[in-house]
């Protein structure tokens, strides 16, 4: 399910995160998985407040350039390949999707015709903040961001 596309306000927000470029579409979710595992150990084994997962995506047609990792509550100190960035703040366009990751395609696809209508651009970056897991798909939550400006 894909909630109504909306304009938002968001703040910048710490993340401790891997970085890959020129990521292909078919390994994506494999990239994912590889960069959050080498994030979490450090955030546990500092003891560090933390959020949701997230992938932010610099605006470009695949292969993608992402920064991969967890919200965290203040910048970290750098550990192997896990550094200090963070979600970019801004004017976003934002969409709340409801189901398993396979779906996440019509979310994307509702922010750009959304943009389209309503005479938006899209800025630098774009993100996916991942709610957490349940057993139940439909109970699953990502939350699909693109920076936006006037056309």
């Amino acid at each position: 399910m894909i909630e109504e596309v909306r304009v938002v306000e968001v703040a910048p927000h710490p993340i401790a995160a891997v970085k890959a470029a020129g990521v292909a579409q078919n390994r994506l979710g494999e990239t994912i998985m590889a960069s959050l595992d080498q994030v979490w150990p450090i955030i546990r084994g500092r003891k560090l407040a933390f959020g949701h997962n997230v992938v932010v995506y610099r605006m470009s047609p695949p292969p993608f350039d992402v920064e991969i990792g967890v919200q965290v509550s203040v910048p970290i100190a750098p550990e192997g390949d896990v550094v200090a960035s963070e979600i970019p703040g801004g004017r976003a366009a934002t969409v709340t999707y409801w189901g398993t990751y396979d779906g996440l395609g019509a979310a994307h696809a509702a922010i750009h015709q959304y943009c389209r209508d309503n005479a938006l651009k899209f800025g630098a970056f774009n993100w996916e903040l991942y709610g957490d897991h349940d057993d139940d798909p439909t109970k699953v939550r990502t939350d699909v961001f693109y920076l936006v400006e006037d056309a």
